[in-house]
């Protein structure tokens, strides 16, 4: 009788909710951030299968170091603003880099587009960050491995057929964010 009960529970919770989806592994992308004249944010896709990254979102707010963006000198950060450029792409072929959002001076967030971020191709930034710390270990110019950790990024990916995956992670003490994901099949 209870084992009928539960069945019949279990049915219908299955009923209602409906199937989970299934998901293929695959949706990866590592970004690492380096401080140094010019910060530098270096994406990797990482992705397993023809998965293309299209775009990137990086949010500063929930670092440790209440970190911002310094675009324009005179702003709310430290000293040496550098604004949004793009660097390179390190694995020698072009990712279809198509811009990336205004990042306002002071500000948390920044978008970018690609057209064509295959696996195993990797795109780099400069843009300087600041820390808004009163006591910061290395002054607010600087920033640490630990003031970027819990900022967050998510990551958008498409495979051949047009399927589209998310991938987000958090920043960890190393200044590294590992973005995981899956592809609804």
């Amino acid at each position: 009788m209870i084992r009928s009960l539960i069945l019949g529970v279990l049915a219908m919770v299955l009923l209602v909710s409906g199937p989970t989806p299934a998901y293929s592994c695959g949706a990866k992308v590592e970004i690492r951030f380096f401080d140094s004249d010019g910060d530098i944010f270096a994406i990797h896709n990482k992705s397993e299968g023809p998965l293309k990254l299209v775009s990137l979102v990086i949010r500063l707010t929930g670092s440790m170091g209440r970190l911002i963006f310094d675009t324009e000198y005179g702003g709310p950060g430290a000293s040496m603003a550098t604004p949004f450029v793009a660097v390179s792409d390190l694995a020698g072929g072009a990712v279809g880099f198509q811009g990336a959002t205004p990042v306002d001076d002071g500000g948390e967030v920044v978008v970018l587009k690609f057209s064509d971020f295959q696996p195993g191709r990797e795109f780099m930034f400069v843009i300087d960050v600041d820390d808004r710390l009163e006591n910061s270990e290395f002054g607010q110019a600087e920033v640490s491995n630990a003031e970027i950790e819990g900022a967050a990024a998510k990551a958008v990916l498409m495979g051949k057929s047009g399927q589209s995956s998310t991938a987000k992670g958090l920043f960890d003490g190393d200044a590294r964010a590992l973005l995981k994901g899956g592809v609804r099949a």
